[in-house]
């Protein structure tokens, strides 16, 4: 599959102005966006997985074990394991139980309190995105790239990843609000760092700060448009130059709040050096 994108760059003083714009462009209201990305580097070049890895059930009944293999198996490439959450996850983790007190809460008459649940890093669902370097000397204005996803495992995906040849790095969250146009998926969002000060991490987190405690990745608070739309057989160049005359259509219509442009290449470069 072929994906082609257009960025523009939004002040975070515009930012309600164009929801507002964007909502009557399209129609409907923003479906608000938050997930967590988990960044894996190749620290070898990746073989053919032909045994069984653990908890990839699903994947084989799917065919997904195949593509993954498929995607990884080429260069020394990062890539992205990519899940949804809610705000409701990012609460802080529940204080371990005290035994004393619960036994004190036994001989009083008030009902003991309720503690409410956590997020459940176990249940956590996840997929793998993949994103090739885009493609250089297009004639065309917008930014073209190979690209593929896959489901995973639920929770812990540190031994899938492992077995493929990738090791954790970091992680982020993405909060935004997506729009759709016909064929092109409209994206408003910004990059959320973990609180500062925390200690670093070696693999991912398990329990979510809270979600004020997120500070914006572009110290100005500005966000990210991005218009793309995927073709799924980018050697169509009929239907490549159709998808990239919608998104220039998008662009002209827009114009007057925002500029659309082609990414630079080089800072899209997904492979490991």
């Amino acid at each position: 599959m072929h994906e082609l994108l257009l960025f523009a760059s939004v002040p975070v003083h515009q930012h309600h102005e164009l929801l507002q714009q964007l909502a009557g462009l399209t129609a409907m209201q923003p479906r608000h966006s938050i997930e967590r990305r988990l960044i894996f580097k190749a620290y070898r070049k990746p073989g053919l997985v032909t045994s069984r890895i653990g908890g990839s059930q699903d994947l084989q009944q799917s065919g997904d074990l195949q593509r993954i293999n498929k995607m990884l198996n080429g260069g020394m490439f990062y890539t992205q394991v990519v899940g949804p959450v809610s705000e409701t996850d990012f609460s802080p983790a529940p204080p371990a139980a005290d035994p004393d007190t619960e036994m004190e809460g036994m001989d009083e008459s008030k009902p003991p309190v309720q503690r409410t649940s956590s997020y459940d890093f176990e249940q956590q669902p996840w997929k793998l995105e993949f994103r090739d370097i885009p493609e250089a000397g297009t004639r065309s204005a917008v930014t073209s790239r190979v690209m593929a996803s896959a489901a995973l495992p639920r929770g812990d995906i540190i031994p899938s990843m492992n077995a493929w040849g990738y090791g954790f790095v970091t992680e982020y969250v993405v909060e935004g609000d997506v729009f759709i146009q016909n064929d092109i998926v409209i994206y408003l969002h910004r990059v959320l760092q973990y609180p500062s000060g925390e200690q670093e991490h070696r693999e991912p987190r398990r329990h979510l700060p809270e979600l004020k405690e997120m500070t914006s990745l572009e110290k100005s608070g500005s966000y990210v448009l991005q218009a793309s739309i995927v073709v799924q057989d980018g050697s169509n160049q009929e239907m490549m130059k159709m998808a990239s005359q919608h998104l220039f259509g998008l662009r002209e219509q827009l114009k007057s709040a925002v500029r659309l442009e082609q990414a630079d290449r080089l800072s899209l470069d997904t492979r490991a050096k």
